[in-house]
């Protein structure tokens, strides 16, 4: 398996690791965070956690070795990136303009967490260079997730 996942047409994302993905956006609140969910298309059963190693309230950018790790891991499972998620501390769970510039993943769905509102805004889309597609997804009950957090 490669370490990008063919983009499933829909994800499904344990509760606890939506719950995890969550809890790491709020805990770097107000900076924007970024990490990724792995798996098997189409069900998540990994959750990473990256540094954003720009550190900034409106941009991010994986620490590199973070991501390396993570990959390593994945692939060490048979697993691959099903998803990049970044947060918004500011700003509603819709692409900017520099999530379509910055889209180095190509069809790779972008989970993107709102913290604008007391409860988090969580949605999904397909990035292209100058549009986007939101996409369907569901929380399910975990099952053997495993959180590399």
């Amino acid at each position: 398996m490669t370490a990008v996942e063919p983009p499933a047409e829909h994800l499904e994302i344990p509760r606890d690791l939506h719950d995890a993905m969550v809890a790491h956006c709020v805990r770097e609140s107000p900076r924007e965070c970024c990490g990724i969910l792995g798996g098997v298309p189409p069900r998540v059963s990994s959750f990473h956690p990256l540094r954003n190693e720009l550190a900034s309230e409106t941009r991010y950018r994986a620490h590199s070795q973070d991501l390396i790790e993570a990959i390593v891991s994945l692939r060490g499972r048979g697993a691959g990136m099903l998803a990049i998620y970044h947060s918004h501390p500011r700003w509603q769970a819709i692409p900017s303009q520099t999530d379509l510039q910055d889209n180095y993943y190509g069809p790779l769905p972008r989970i993107i967490v709102s913290l604008l509102n007391e409860t988090p805004d969580v949605r999904i889309w397909r990035l292209e260079t100058d549009s986007y597609q939101e996409l369907s997804w569901r929380i399910i009950e975990p099952t053997d997730s495993r959180a590399d957090a």
